[in-house]
């Protein structure tokens, strides 16, 4: 739903769309060029060549720090290391989530990110048993889903 307004809203950015030529968006450089890369990125379609959606995932997160595209692009590209690619890449995807809690520490995607680094990491890796205590405390998070957490 998101990447579908995401390109309706671009086509109002296009110069010379007749039909959004009175709409008036203010938007920031670095969101219009967020815009910009997701739909290249969507052009290629989850199918498309993982490394040319590694390389424009990874201009997002460059050029866009500290906007929600920026810290969208970290999960993304953890996906595409764990199921775009012939071999998974769990390291490089562990390596990324990483990076995305110490970018953005403290969002509505935070906890959603130290689950799946909770999934990822090793029973006896002492990240895991720490992000682990970290949810179970985070009353974010419902009651129920704190309690499954092990």
């Amino acid at each position: 739903m998101r990447k579908i307004f995401l390109a309706c809203l671009l086509l109002c950015l296009v110069p010379g769309v007749s039909y959004c030529a009175k709409i008036s968006i203010p938007i920031s450089e670095v969101e219009r060029e967020a815009l910009i890369l997701r739909v290249e990125l969507n052009r290629l379609g989850s199918t498309g060549d993982p490394f040319e959606r590694e390389a424009i995932l990874q201009k997002i997160i460059d050029r866009c720090k500290g906007t929600e595209e920026g810290e969208a692009a970290y999960w993304d590209l953890a996906d595409l290391y764990l199921d775009g690619f012939p071999e998974e890449m769990r390291k490089e995807a562990c390596e990324m989530l990483e990076l995305c809690l110490r970018a953005y520490p403290n969002t509505n995607r935070t906890s959603m990110v130290k689950c799946k680094l909770v999934d990822l990491y090793d029973n006896n890796d002492p990240r895991r048993a720490e992000l682990v205590k970290q949810l179970k405390a985070d009353n974010r998070l419902p009651s129920m889903l704190r309690a499954s957490i092990n």
